[in-house]
């Protein structure tokens, strides 16, 4: 995998928020990571909370690994967070920004960078997913035909104990266990969107019945 320009930072970001993490949860995580070599590889998970971002980051710091990842367009307009975002090579993505967003995902792609989304393109409230996901955005499809890319789907679960969305992280004993599994790689057969961002979101689902 090819570092973002923003490697160094990503890494010492990751491994901060591996202690951090360990004060508020339990972290069950993949013990290795294993990524086609000839191809784009184009991340993509569900959304609960915004405790997702920090399994990710561990994991990918864990093995020497940066990564490009979409992040709410206004939360990289202005103030700390914003400059936060930047400072680790996030993208900001939006509707009114998914033409930009999506040209620079494409390019990092092609650059051979790793690139994550959250599909659901939200924190999806509980009753919003009967089946473990929300309804997604067509983007994961588009970038990942254009890009030629494949695409890794990513399960997140009991993020949402640590961090539930509208409110503020928890200290809580005992700590919640927050899982992270990553699924095969999916390779879109055609350039029909809706089906193949449908594809990813079932294959997640599936995955979030292995882990709750």
């Amino acid at each position: 995998m090819q570092p973002t320009k923003e490697h160094k930072r990503f890494i010492q970001v990751g491994r901060g928020f591996a202690q951090l993490a360990k004060v508020v949860a339990v972290l069950d995580l993949p013990d290795k990571l294993t990524f086609p070599t000839n191809r784009p590889i184009l991340l993509a998970g569900n959304h609960r909370s915004f405790f997702d971002l920090l399994p990710a980051m561990i994991v990918f710091s864990k093995f020497g690994l940066s990564a490009r990842i979409l992040i709410r367009g206004d939360l990289m307009q202005q103030g700390p967070a914003s400059k936060f975002f930047w400072s680790i090579g996030c993208i900001p993505a939006s509707r009114e920004l998914r033409a930009e967003s999506e040209a620079m995902a494409i390019e990092a792609l092609g650059r051979g960078e790793l690139v994550c989304l959250m599909p659901e393109g939200r924190l999806v409230k509980p009753e919003d997913r009967p089946n473990g996901v929300g309804s997604a955005r067509p983007g994961v499809s588009r970038i990942a035909c254009a890009s030629g890319a494949v695409v890794i789907p990513v399960a997140y679960a009991g993020s949402e104990k640590v961090w539930p969305r509208g409110g503020s992280p928890r200290l809580q004993w005992p700590r919640p266990t927050v899982k992270l599994r990553l699924g095969k790689p999916i390779d879109f057969a055609t350039d029909d969107h809706e089906a193949n961002t449908a594809q990813v979101m079932d294959v997640i689902a599936t995955l979030l019945k292995t882990m709750e």
